[in-house]
């Protein structure tokens, strides 16, 4: 399980508090939101539990129905917000999003294949304020491939990692 705590907010998770001690008040026990942003997605995954699929699909929130959300999230004092999907790098106002987030006090994060991330993106990405990016690998080469239905996903998840880390920001 990743330790969101640790990679974001480089506090004690709750299994650290348990094994080595120590107390939290309730303030220091916020939820951690992951928002699914958007159901479309350019790659066809085995495991989808969306079943996303590379089209618009309704009832999705609309640039300002996100910003309200948002600002509801920044008033209940969340300590992190991780974009997600789908593949969030879809959405066509993601980095005005992420600004707003920011902006409106909280910590951004994302979660993606990876396949999308150029250099440019890298630079908007970390440019928006996110402060890690986590980048899902499914095996090593045609491995990742079959699972993620498209060949060439892997190399093209490499290479977002390898741009995200040029630009210094945190990714794993």
């Amino acid at each position: 399980m990743i330790e969101w705590n640790r990679l974001i907010l480089d506090t004690p998770s709750t299994s650290e508090m348990l094994r080595y001690g120590g107390t939290r008040t309730w303030q220091e026990r916020r939820p951690i939101v992951v928002w699914n942003t958007t159901f479309r997605c350019n790659l066809n995954c085995l495991h989808c539990y969306a079943q996303s699929q590379n089209k618009s699909y309704l009832g999705e929130l609309t640039t300002q129905e996100a910003k309200a959300m948002i600002s509801d999230l920044s008033d209940f004092n969340i300590p992190v917000l991780l974009f997600s999907g789908g593949e969030p790098l879809m959405r066509n106002d993601i980095f005005e999003l992420a600004d707003f987030a920011v902006k409106s006090g909280l910590k951004i994060a994302l979660s993606t294949n990876g396949t999308l991330i150029t250099e440019k993106i890298a630079s908007k990405i970390k440019e928006a304020g996110f402060t890690y990016i986590g980048i899902s690998l499914d095996g090593i080469g045609e491995t990742n491939d079959k699972f993620r239905g498209q060949k060439g996903a892997f190399d093209l998840a490499l290479n977002g990692i390898h741009h995200c880390q040029q630009t210094g920001i945190k990714t794993g």
